[in-house]
């Protein structure tokens, strides 16, 4: 397994025994929503939905993280059941909190009771959902697939908020409906732009989804405006990743030339439709949809197995790295530290032998050819990758008429074959044939992190190996979230940072590990968000509908801890929908009914 998450062993304590219940102080601060006008969700609303949607949703936060207007000062935004969108302020001087109404979003339209849509469009609306990008610009969605940035200003201690424009995401532009239904996974300004990550379902009865990175432009004086006086805003797709789940890990770099995604399952990279202008519109007409050539073509007969790749001619040999795996293959071509070819650990559809497997490369005419070696024989591959990217084999002539007389021959077999018992009537399928039950509950699979370019491409790909997910950290403004991974009973905490080379390669580093904090959130059956501090002093876990368990971390490797807990319900039958880190060791936990301060004291 290709991993690149590497424990340091001097940061690991042998001798740590468990955590001492220490009853938390008074440091807890309540204050109701209804203060501020407020009802968080609307209990009517109701959708049949897939398991992974599901879990989605069971991870988002309704509490969403705002940037601190100073030291003292936290603040973080919520949006109602009527899509008002609130500021919520937290001064830890007086240890009071308020709500600013900031503005209303666009209101979604109901879909026509007389249409009837067909069951595949993803017409059900996501989750409203915002990220704050700076202390003056917040991106928000209203789930139904408006984008609106807002605009965030302080005057006579109150927080004002205004939207600046709206735009409309169109997704693949296959889905049967716009605009697209999505929901906002991360986003980050650079300069001028912000580049924003969202998620949205396929157009499919399985439960897909499509994860799309995007640049929306921050409007300047002279950007162009509406007759209401917003401005003009564009959204421009950079590339579009498709998958089974919703990524537990999405990022954005501080180049905002590179997306990392952390999931079980990998992705594929997705077709779409993007708006032409009248310059383009003549090449656009010129090509035809059946001219886009596949990535790299590929035969098979028996045991062998044929995949051709054109490179520019000239390529020098020494730009392509090979590697062959019993079930997975690791394919890189790197020309003027530009990623031509990029399969950094695919998984094959079934399993090769290693060692019968090698490449050729003609560097006149550009064409690399892998020749591999299937472990069976006897099967036949419907396709070449374990997930299907729709590359279809290149069959000649001669191998389609073999084809065709053993058809023609297992017909006749079963047309003049007479038996009395039903079950000999029925053809064999094979399993690859077959429509596949959605895997549900994967618990135990490694997660396999997928660092993406600006054009979707795949230029670094490593897996977590046998440490299973446990969490990422709570938000800290600009910086990368760092992970924390099980390794038997410990919690290991690993960070990312990107380094200022050209290639802007992402750098890993184990910086502590969470004594037993593995063992610990085992044994929670009701943990909703699960988080560790940025800065490494606690980790805490938040239940649905009743506690929050903390755990203090020191770096002196001693023998015991301790651990804390905040009754957050007392009692009350209310859920509790979001949690964030909105100042050094103060923790806002939102519930259906209040707002909950807890300011802890990690010496």
């Amino acid at each position: 397994m290709n991993t690149r998450l590497i424990p340091d062993l001097k940061k690991i304590n042998a001798k740590f025994e468990g955590y001492k219940l220490d009853p938390f102080g008074d440091s807890v601060y309540r204050t109701k929503l209804s203060e501020g006008n407020i009802i968080i969700q609307d209990k009517t609303s109701d959708h049949r939905m897939g398991f992974r949607d599901l879990q989605a949703r069971i991870r988002h936060s309704h509490l969403i993280y705002g940037y601190p207007l100073d030291k003292n000062r936290g603040t973080a935004f919520c949006i109602d059941y009527q899509f008002n969108l609130h500021a919520i302020l937290f001064n830890n001087v007086t240890k009071q909190t308020e709500y600013f109404l900031l503005t209303q979003l666009i209101q979604p339209l109901p879909v026509p009771s007389f249409t009837e849509p067909a069951d595949t469009v993803p017409i059900d609306p996501q989750l409203p959902s915002a990220i704050a990008v700076s202390h003056e610009l917040l991106v928000v969605s209203n789930g139904v697939g408006d984008i609106e940035l807002i605009g965030l200003e302080e005057k006579d201690g109150k927080i004002l908020g205004a939207s600046l424009g709206s735009v409309c995401y169109l997704g693949t532009g296959t889905e049967g409906i716009s605009p697209v239904p999505c929901m906002l996974l991360t986003a980050r300004r650079v300069k001028d732009k912000i580049i924003l990550v969202a998620c949205s379902r396929t157009a499919s009865k399985k439960t897909e989804f499509n994860i799309a990175t995007l640049e929306l432009n921050i409007p300047t004086p002279e950007t162009e405006r509406l007759e209401d006086g917003s401005f003009v805003l564009m959204l421009h797709t950079l590339h579009i990743q498709r998958g089974p789940e919703v990524p537990v890990y999405c990022a954005i770099t501080p180049s905002g030339k590179r997306c990392i995604l952390g999931s079980e399952t990998r992705y594929l990279r997705e077709s779409y439709i993007e708006e032409v202008t009248a310059d383009d519109e003549q090449e656009v007409e010129s090509k035809s949809p059946m001219e886009v050539e596949d990535p790299y073509k590929w035969t098979q007969d028996g045991a062998d197995i044929s995949v051709l790749f054109q490179l520019p001619p000239n390529t020098p040999k020494s730009a392509i790295t090979c590697k062959f795996v019993t079930d997975h293959l690791s394919l890189l071509v790197m020309l003027n530290n530009e990623t031509i070819v990029s399969y950094p650990y695919r998984k094959l559809w079934s399993t090769i032998r290693p060692d019968e497997s090698l490449w050729t490369y003609e560097s006149s005419t550009g064409l690399l050819t892998l020749f591999m070696t299937k472990s069976d024989e006897n099967t036949r591959w419907p396709q070449l990758f374990d997930h299907d990217d729709g590359v279809l084999e290149t069959l000649s002539d001669a191998t389609l008429s073999d084809i065709k007389n053993k058809l023609e021959k297992l017909t006749t077999t079963t047309t003049t074959t007479t038996t009395t018992n039903d079950e000999y009537k029925k053809p064999a399928q094979h399993p690859a044939a077959t429509d596949m039950d959605e895997e549900i509950d994967e618990a135990g699979q490694p997660v396999v992190f997928s660092v993406f370019d600006t054009e979707g491409t795949v230029i670094d790909d490593f897996s977590s190996g046998s440490y299973s997910w446990i969490c990422h950290s709570y938000r800290k403004t600009s910086q990368l979230p760092s992970i924390c991974l099980q390794m038997d009973v410990d919690g290991l905490v690993f960070s990312f940072t990107e380094n200022s080379n050209e290639d802007l390669k992402l750098e890993i580093t184990h910086q502590t590990t969470f004594d037993a904090f593995a063992f610990v959130q085992a044994s929670k059956r009701d943990g909703r968000f699960v988080h560790h501090d940025p800065q490494f002093h606690f980790t805490s876990i938040i239940e649905s509908s009743r506690n929050a368990y903390i755990y203090f971390h020191h770096d002196d490797k001693r023998t015991t801890e301790v651990q804390t807990l905040v009754d957050l319900t007392q009692g009350h039958d209310v859920d509790v929908i979001g949690a964030q880190l909105i100042l050094p060791n103060t923790l806002m936990i939102l519930t259906e009914s209040n707002t909950i301060v807890i300011e802890l004291t990690t010496e």
